[in-house]
């Protein structure tokens, strides 16, 4: 087993591409888990020098061949909205493939609500409540594997803001309205991909800083007309900012995970602590950055 060999989980996704990236400028050798080795993302990822490993984190044998002669693996799962115990079930069984493959660090990557001792209370019965409680079971089972571990808690992703998922997440942008159900007053504590690879990574590098520690990571903080304006500098078009009306949004929240997540972003600014972030020595991405880095993506 190397010592700086990592199994990358959905190394396609944002998290999975920073993560690698970083890991590779470190020079490790990275796995990288994908569903199609032949997808444009893949292919670009073994450009930057990954192994692809053909597979998911459902298919077990698959996971076994991609953690062979793996010392480290990053944890990052597609919530589900239905099942509580998917999520579990899955990484259950990895973690079980990770202490036969001899394993020694895991960095696993879920989300900022964990960081509310009350989260449970505020997702109650939301729609996204299962995806929110499932993160939080997988954290439990990473603690108690055995296996040495770090916890990333990121905050409210960038790229809901950017092509492609910007037309789930704010259909209405493509014409110029940044509609949405947060509260006017809410700020977001937003993250970039690209912060959660090299924290990752850090954590990867120097494990007995970082072990055992839960970490809320976001860039900075911005409320909605900031957010908004940024987008129209960088795309060069006036963005009006709106608000669903209470009424529809109770009404919609009941079976809409988008509006139902908006809802439980609400107050997330206040989990993450920007001072403690600069101490670990990795750069943040600000929003204006980010965007400026994904123009053609903005623009699309």
């Amino acid at each position: 087993m190397s010592p700086k060999t990592a199994l990358v989980i959905r190394a396609t996704g944002s998290q999975g591409k920073a993560t690698t990236e970083h890991l590779l400028k470190a020079g490790w050798t990275v796995h990288a888990l994908v569903r199609d080795p032949s997808d444009i993302r893949a292919l670009n990822l073994k450009i930057m020098g990954a192994e692809l490993h053909k597979g998911e984190i459902n298919d077990i044998p698959s996971v076994e061949s991609a953690i062979a002669g793996c010392s480290a693996v990053f944890l990052n799962q597609m919530p589900s909205l239905t099942d509580i115990e998917e999520e579990t079930r899955q990484a259950g069984e990895l973690l079980d493939a990770a202490k036969k493959a001899g394993v020694n660090f895991i960095v696993h990557a879920t989300t900022l609500p964990l960081n509310d001792p009350n989260h449970a209370e505020k997702v109650g019965k939301s729609v996204v409540a299962t995806a929110v409680l499932g993160k939080g079971k997988v954290e439990q089972l990473v603690k108690a594997s055995g296996i040495p571990f770090t916890i990333i808690r990121p905050g409210y992703f960038m790229t809901n803001f950017i092509a492609p998922l910007v037309g789930y997440m704010f259909p209405t942008i493509r014409s110029g309205v940044f509609l949405s159900s947060f509260d006017p007053t809410t700020v977001l504590p937003l993250v970039a991909p690209n912060d959660i690879g090299a924290l990752a990574v850090a954590a990867f590098e120097d494990p007995r800083r970082f072990n055992g520690q839960a970490l809320a990571l976001a860039g900075e903080n911005l409320g909605l007309h900031d957010i908004a304006t940024a987008l129209s500098a960088v795309a060069g078009k006036d963005l009006k900012v709106d608000f669903r009306s209470k009424e529809d949004t109770a009404k919609e929240s009941a079976t809409n995970p988008i509006i139902a997540g908006q809802l439980v972003s609400v107050g997330l600014e206040g989990l993450w602590d920007a001072e403690e972030v600069k101490t670990w020595g990795i750069p943040l991405t600000t929003f204006r950055e980010f965007l400026e880095k994904n123009k053609d993506a903005v623009m699309a």
